[in-house]
């Protein structure tokens, strides 16, 4: 009725959908208004009002002035609180948006002073989308006159919605339901899989995987006639250079041949966007406020390489060498790009920006590093399928500047490597992780990096570095604590490794959590929460857990591209058992380990396509036997520390480790 509060169905659907919601009505009365709004978080469906009073109020009044009308709802509870003095909590009885006013009950107990602040409790249905960069979502209404089904827009990502009757009238319900628009992966679609002994680590595979089904957008969707892989489900439903580097080896190694046109058609997109001078856009598509192509963002010279490498992680994971070959150029002049930017120390000055969008001066530490690996993929690209005498040149300068990267911005006193020449004394997780995981930190170094990256844990997750934030105010970025796990990994620190992604994707697959969502968080802040409704809580770039506990954990790489020659070397830990498969050009591998700490013994078994060959390693201890399909392991082994390797071809192998 009149004045009445506005009735509301919640509905959770228990994890990330997304698509286009629906609801059938049998039964219409009245002239009612319905609006339906989304939001991943059940805390962002709803936005208090925040306010003022503009001028003084009477003691005995019950209709206020505000500041703004926003976020006001009939039936809320208001409260003002004067400067100095007691909080005061009425009802919203009902409000006037056009003239900005609130009637309240019962009638104010004192004068009102203005400039009083105005919260309201629990706030008004709200979108926790940005649809200036999306280009889509936002609240659907409608006004039904009769009985059927109301279809709303698209929405790229949402747990909960919220129906709403917010004029007078009734409505009754049949079904409220979402036409499922993301990639619905069924077990058969699952080309690769991991399962392990231990039900954490096996969710956050999952997590991972399915983050990267919501993340991509199917042919014709929103009018854009290609498959692409976006940054998030709800935001920025864009294109990042920087997330493909997590999104292409996740979904290739788990969707496989399914997957590949995504990455294929995105590529396409950073290549009719490449600049004159030969750099890629950080976003190719960014910002659908007015077209849903969106428009090239030049964000960084850091992003630009990255867009580079999504390129090399391509081909490295299908082998679509002609694909690969028809974009060489295209990455030459990217790398000639990126070139400009080292100084006469042979490091990188750019004073640009990075995944946590701050711009950082000097010669920054991460950006040398960043660099190198560019040199290195196309050193590896170019001995492939290119030119072996340009990759000697790229490796010429990688070496100058991993030389002189420890030359100017290793810090002794840290025992690791400073933020940059303008901040030598601030350890940064990011440019530790990677001088851990590309052999930057000398022998014997090791130990020494690891603890000055534990400085930097919290019970979340790490922090980037001390007093470093991004703009927004997050603190823990699962791209750069991703970077961490790979770090740790590449030592042999899996204890480290593990215990890093059990605080900060740990909470995430925990379905007692209120972000719950099935999906990966884009970031943290200090408290392990989100800070801002839009914070996406489907983003590809948090997806590290999945590629690494297939390659660190379970133990397979690619070393040749399609996966020709590949590596199997698990880092077990105190896990007791994995057993994956991955999905490669020349058909399936598949493997599975026991581990059993206490005894020493460990068995490997693995099946890999004919055609290919590779390594197997694994891990050994003083007195170890090992034996291969029951035979000793013979002259095809090489011990080096702790482990045994073996040089196979594809076939199927059964290797056991065992105490004499």
């Amino acid at each position: 009725m009149a004045g009445g509060t506005p009735a509301s169905v919640l509905l959770d659907f228990g994890k990330e959908i997304g698509g286009t919601p629906y609801v059938d009505l049998t039964r219409v009365t009245g002239a009612p208004t319905l609006t339906l709004v989304t939001a991943e978080a059940r805390q962002y469906i709803r936005t208090p009002a925040s306010t003022t009073v503009p001028a003084a109020v009477p003691r005995g009044s019950t209709q206020v002035p505000l500041a703004s009308a926003a976020n006001l709802e009939t039936g809320n509870t208001i409260t003002f609180t004067a400067t100095g003095g007691t909080p005061v909590t009425r009802t919203i009885t009902s409000f006037d948006a056009t003239a900005r006013t609130v009637t309240v009950k019962p009638a104010l107990p004192a004068d009102l002073p203005a400039g009083a602040t105005v919260k309201t409790s629990p706030g008004a249905p709200s979108s926790d989308e940005s649809r200036g960069l999306a280009g889509v979502g936002g609240p659907d209404t409608f006004q039904p006159t009769a009985a059927g089904r109301l279809t709303g827009g698209f929405h790229g990502g949402f747990r909960f919605a919220l129906l709403t009757v917010s004029t007078p009238g009734s409505v009754s319900l049949s079904s409220l339901g979402v036409n499922f628009q993301a990639f619905r992966a069924t077990p058969a679609d699952y080309q690769g899989w991991f399962l392990s002994s231990d039900d954490q680590l096996n969710r956050m595979w999952y997590s991972g995987a399915y983050t990267l089904q919501m993340n991509l957008k199917a042919p014709g969707l929103n009018g854009l006639p290609d498959a692409r892989i976006y940054d998030g489900a709800k935001r920025d439903r864009s294109i990042w250079t920087g997330d493909l580097l997590v999104q292409i080896p996740t979904l290739l190694t788990s969707l496989g041949t399914a997957g590949a046109p995504y990455v294929k058609s995105s590529l396409d997109t950073l290549l009719a966007t490449q600049r004159a001078d030969g750099a890629f856009p950080g976003s190719p598509d960014f910002s659908k406020r007015t077209n849903p192509a969106g428009s090239p963002l030049f964000y960084s010279n850091n992003y630009s390489g990255y867009g580079l490498r999504a390129f090399v992680d391509y081909y490295r994971y299908t082998g679509d060498k002609a694909y690969i070959t028809a974009a060489l150029p295209a990455l030459r002049k990217e790398l000639a790009y990126n070139d400009s930017f080292l100084d006469a120390d042979h490091l990188v000055v750019s004073n640009d920006r990075d995944y946590w969008q701050a711009t950082q001066t000097g010669e920054v530490t991460k950006y040398s590093i960043d660099y190198y690996i560019v040199l290195r993929e196309m050193a590896w690209l170019e001995r492939t399928a290119g030119s072996p005498a340009l990759a000697d040149g790229y490796d010429t300068k990688a070496e100058a500047i991993k030389t002189a990267v420890m030359s100017k911005l290793w810090n002794p006193a840290l025992g690791a490597y400073g933020q940059s020449s303008a901040k030598p004394d601030v350890v940064v997780e990011d440019a530790n992780a990677l001088a851990l995981q590309y052999g930057f930190v000398p022998a014997g170094q090791e130990a020494k990096v690891l603890a000055a990256l534990k400085t930097l844990w919290t019970p979340y997750g790490a922090i980037m570095g001390p007093g470093l934030q991004d703009p927004t105010g997050h603190t823990i970025e699962p791209f750069g604590n991703g970077m961490e796990t790979a770090g740790r990994f590449s030592t042999g620190d899996t204890a480290g490794a593990l215990d890093l992604m059990r605080r900060t994707w740990g909470p995430m697959v925990d379905k007692q959590n209120p972000l719950y969502t099935g999906a990966f968080w884009e970031f943290k802040n200090s408290t392990g929460g989100v800070n801002r409704a839009t914070a996406s809580l489907a983003h590809g770039w948090a997806a590290s857990p999945s590629v690494q506990l297939t390659e660190q954990l379970l133990g397979v790489k690619p070393v040749g591209a399609g996966y020709q020659t590949w590596s199997i070397a698990p880092n077990p830990g105190t896990v007791r058992s994995a057993a994956g498969a991955v999905p490669t050009a020349y058909g399936t591998i598949k493997t599975q380990w026991t581990n059993d700490p206490r005894s020493g013994r460990f068995t490997l078994t693995v099946q890999a396509p004919a055609g290919t060959s590779g390594t197997i390693t694994v891990p050994t201890g003083r007195g170890s036997v090992v034996t291969v399909n029951g035979r000793d392991s013979g002259p095809r082994t090489k011990s080096t520390g702790g482990s045994v390797t073996l040089n196979v071809s594809g076939g199927s192998y059964e290797i056991t480790v065992s105490q004499r």
